[in-house]
């Protein structure tokens, strides 16, 4: 975990919500830049970040805030904002002092740097992570934990799909969610390629569609969810 007064930032900035269930809203996204894993498909990988201190991160949003609000939240993103929780301790308090509802997207595996913070979160997007997909290792443990902890927030999880899914992984999730909260939104995106957006594939959507309906057997509230950003070619 990082202690630091301040954090490795790729960009501050006003867009519309792209994902999950709050997608269409305008949110002011704070990118940070560092992860603890790193998913194949991951984006964001590249993007350099500059070192911000608490005052200057707060100035910038302030001033969106009043350049391009009024915004829903304020999205805490990455990377993986969670790495950097000792800074958000000092961070989220005065956000939320400026009246700012406050929105985490997460990998959903750092689940004593979430307890240093989820006093002051309004909203928890949590992603599972299946090793299929990421070529990474699976999270169980650490998801089971998170989950646990977040439930206690507004929360929905979000698994990233492609045609390498194994099935095993995904019922995995599922069953994990059935457990401890199978009321909770559960979203199925199609992964994100340099090359390709999921949602053109027609293959994958139709995998999408069957894994769908295997997941509602247990849960109430399965959706598939494509990236809106991508779709209107926007930030």
């Amino acid at each position: 975990m990082i202690i630091s007064k301040t954090a490795g930032i790729s960009e501050i900035f006003s867009s519309i919500q792209g994902e999950g269930t709050h997608m269409g809203e305008r949110h002011l996204f704070v990118r940070f830049e560092r992860c603890n894993i790193h998913c194949e498909y991951c984006d964001e990988i590249d993007k350099a970040g500059e070192a911000f201190d608490i005052d200057s991160v707060v100035k910038r949003i302030v001033k969106l805030e009043e350049e391009a609000g009024p915004h829903h939240y304020v999205s805490l993103t990455g990377g993986e904002p969670l790495v950097y929780a000792p800074f958000l301790r000092m961070l989220c308090p005065q956000l939320r002092e400026r009246k700012f509802k406050l929105y985490l997207e997460t990998n959903g595996i750092l689940d004593r740097a979430l307890s240093e913070i989820i006093e002051w979160v309004d909203v928890i997007a949590m992603d599972m992570k299946p090793a299929s997909v990421t070529k990474e290792k699976n999270y169980w443990e650490e998801h089971e934990k998170f989950l646990k902890a977040a439930k206690a927030k507004e929360l929905f999880i979000k698994v990233i799909l492609s045609k390498e899914i194994d099935t095993q992984e995904f019922m995995t999730c599922v069953k994990m969610l059935r457990t401890h909260a199978p009321s909770i939104p559960f979203i199925l995106q199609p992964i994100s390629l340099k090359d390709r957006e999921g949602h053109d594939d027609r293959e994958l959507l139709r995998l999408m569609a069957e894994l769908q309906q295997m997941a509602s057997y247990y849960l109430r509230d399965v959706r598939i969810i494509p990236r809106l950003h991508r779709i209107l070619n926007i930030k």
